[in-house]
């Protein structure tokens, strides 16, 4: 066994020193710049590009394999010009001779110097690399066989080093042009089965930004196992110019590992974190099937931030009615994405007090939601009050369009609720909007608890080639209605409780055609409350004190007027509400009537009488006495928050007088008639005198 071994030692040895003697033999004989002519007459039939060699070709064969190429350029695609497709200034390749008797490949260093790629696309798409491709580039690369994979390689580089490079992309289709610069690329210790520090740098030049990145990690691959893995990857990014937001600043990305398996089909990326703007984004991410059918999940968290401070970096400025507002937002969620659906679940999205939980979804072209708000005043995010005297714009309103095709393709059903809400004035709570929108039929059902009081409403729209019909029905009921009208109108007009049901129709493009062709139903019931501002029971007192021509009373109570019961119904026709039976009960007088109010411009318009009650409120006036049973007219004008209530007591003397006149001619006929009689009788009496004496002759 000793001489078996001490001979396999000696053939070896002697092996050994041949090839390392024809290997000097063949760079001793052997220049590879002879071959230069062949090289780029090889390229020019394969790509129909001219490839000049203008440095050396060095080949160096003991104790490494080395080749060098010196400066080379590639020509560029016809119809792009003169300038060079590629270029590079020297590419360098070490490759250890002994270790590929043991099956490795030992590479002590690759060089790449000062290359520079001018990437470019025509006015008409074409790009300057297609003609490259050698074949039809759209087809599917082949499956891979069960089974199959890279073969295993011991490969081993000490040094990747790429400097001085540039890559720049002119797009003559959208007129941009753009640079990747001083592009430089370092990793050490390169190898497939093990960890290897990775560094780089380069810039990004376009029209109005150039940005500066630089990044390093570690990386390590197993194309054994076709693994690829990414390390404690850290990237500063340092922007300017006016495409960078806020025209300069820094932008840093890191993770903690993004691990892909392509044999598997599966990523990884954990501890993802980006500050930018002074704001910090975490998140992973997970994947499967990344070749067959891509599967993404994972979460992300945005951490509190002030939300004014970054809408100043792009010179934004929100002027809100309460200045402490867009202070501090945040948001977290859990997102998925496959062939079925794209979505964010467990929500939460913070806007200083307020927050929004729950779901959103878009599967195929349909949105899923079910959001709530725990509490917000949207008043607080509204631009402040105008300090003017100055009228709005009129007409800013109507010119308003629906977004009719948008409307019409939108598929979505959900709903939004919230809690404890202000808007526009109004305080809701339990507030919910159940949306279902589907072939251009769109329904809105609304429910709220307010001011003590219920809303039921549905909203519907059918939208058609030009116009869209919309339809309300809303119940609102035992609403306390002194702090409605407080919030809604800025007005304590009304107390008490009230109902309001709307059965209203529409169609229009915009919303002032909307607003002029609104027909349909009204009807509300007012009970046990006063409407505020106005004492009409003191009114007539003092317009019949006038009247008399005696000094009209002190008020003694307050300036309102007491009701047990309002109520009312109306057709709507073109914006102008219709009422016929308008009725009233306040005590000492019951009121029915009939008028209009103008939808578009709140205007009133009611002829209304009333008739007196005789009761204690009536008999306690001297004055009001001896009105029990009479009409009053009473004349409504004025507006829906500013009413105008003229009694006319004129009228009420003119039937007085009518009356008495009336009761004065049948008094008269009746004297008349009586005496008639009376001359009858007499007349009758001396005719029977008369006769007597002549019969008795």
């Amino acid at each position: 066994m000793g001489r078996l071994l001490k001979l396999i030692a000696i053939v070896a040895g002697a092996l050994i020193v041949l090839v390392i003697a024809v290997l000097v033999g063949i760079a001793l004989l052997i220049d590879p710049n002879d071959y230069k002519d062949e090289i780029t007459a090889a390229v020019r039939d394969a790509t129909g590009r001219e490839l000049t060699l203008e440095g050396d070709l060095e080949l160096g064969l003991f104790p490494s394999l080395r080749l060098e190429l010196g400066p080379a350029r590639l020509s560029n695609a016809e119809g792009f010009g003169d300038q060079p497709f590629a270029e590079i200034a020297r590419a360098a390749l070490d490759l250890e001779l002994l270790p590929l008797l043991s099956r490795r490949i030992s590479i002590s260093e690759v060089t790449l110097d000062g290359l520079v790629l001018n990437l470019a696309r025509d006015a008409s798409g074409r790009n300057n690399w297609q003609d490259l491709g050698g074949g039809d580039t759209t087809a599917s690369p082949a499956a891979p066989e069960s089974g199959g994979g890279p073969a295993a390689v011991d490969l081993g580089i000490d040094v990747i080093r790429v400097s001085n490079s540039q890559v720049t992309w002119n797009d003559a289709a959208t007129g941009s042009r753009w640079t990747l610069g001083n592009f430089g690329l370092e990793a050490r210790g390169f190898g497939t089965e093990t960890a290897f520090p990775l560094r780089t740098s380069f810039t990004v030049t376009g029209e109005e930004v150039e940005v500066a990145v630089s990044a390093e990690m570690r990386a390590a691959l197993s194309l054994a196992s076709n693994t690829y893995r990414l390390e404690n990857l850290a990237v500063r990014l340092a922007g300017r110019g006016e495409g960078w937001p806020g025209r300069q600043g820094e932008a840093r990305l890191s993770f903690a590992a993004l691990t892909a398996n392509l044999g598997d089909e599966t990523l990884g990326l954990d501890g993802l974190t980006l500050e930018f703007l002074g704001v910090t984004v975490n998140g992973s991410l997970q994947g499967r099937q990344l070749m067959s059918g891509l599967t993404l999940g994972g979460n992300v968290e945005i951490e509190p931030f002030d939300p004014r401070r970054l809408l100043g970096v792009f010179d934004i400025t929100v002027d809100t009615a309460d200045p402490n507002v867009l202070r501090r937002a945040s948001a977290a969620a859990t997102f998925v994405y496959d062939a079925e659906r794209i979505g964010l679940d467990d929500m939460q999205l913070a806007l200083d007090d307020s927050e929004l939980t729950g779901n959103v979804a878009v599967r195929g072209e349909s949105l899923r939601f079910d959001l709530r708000v725990n509490q917000i005043n949207i008043d607080r995010y509204l631009p402040p009050a105008q300090e003017t005297d100055a009228p709005a714009e009129e007409g800013s309103l109507d010119e308003v369009d629906l977004p009719l095709d948008a409307l019409r393709t939108l598929d979505a059903q959900g709903r939004l609720a919230f809690g404890p809400t202000q808007f526009s004035g109004l305080s809701l709570d339990e507030a919910s909007f159940e949306l279902t929108a589907r072939d251009g039929r769109l329904r809105l059902t609304p429910s709220a608890r307010l001011y003590g009081g219920t809303l039921a409403a549905e909203l519907g729209l059918d939208i058609g080639a030009d116009a869209a019909r919309t339809s309300l029905r809303a119940d609102l009921k035992n609403v306390d209605l002194l702090p409605l009208g407080r919030d809604l109108l800025d007005s304590e007009m009304v107390r008490g409780r009230g109902d309001l049901t709307l059965d209203l129709t529409t169609t229009g493009s915009n919303v002032g055609q909307m607003r002029r062709d609104l027909d349909g139903d009204v009807a509300f019931t007012l009970r046990d409350g006063a409407y505020l501002g106005i004492d009409l029971w003191y009114e007539l007192v003092r317009a019949r004190a006038v009247l008399d021509r005696q000094s009209p009373p002190s008020r003694t109570g307050p300036r309102e007027t007491p009701f047990s019961i309002v109520s009312a119904t109306g057709v709507v026709q073109d914006a102008i509400l219709t009422n016929r039976d308008l009725k009233a009960s306040l005590g000492f007088l019951t009121i029915d009537g009939k008028g209009t109010v103008n939808l578009l411009t709140n205007e009133l318009d009611f002829d209304l009488v009333g008739t007196f009650v005789d009761g204690e409120q009536l008999q306690s006036e001297p004055l009001m006495a001896r009105h029990a049973g009479d009409k009053v007219p009473l004349k409504v004008s004025g507006t829906v928050d500013a009413p105008v209530v003229v009694p006319d007591f004129a009228a009420v003397v003119r039937e007085r007088v009518t009356e008495r006149v009336e009761e004065e001619r049948r008094e008269v006929e009746e004297r008349l008639e009586q005496r008639v009689e009376e001359e009858k009788d007499e007349v009758r009496e001396q005719l029977r005198d008369r006769l007597r004496g002549i019969l008795n002759r």
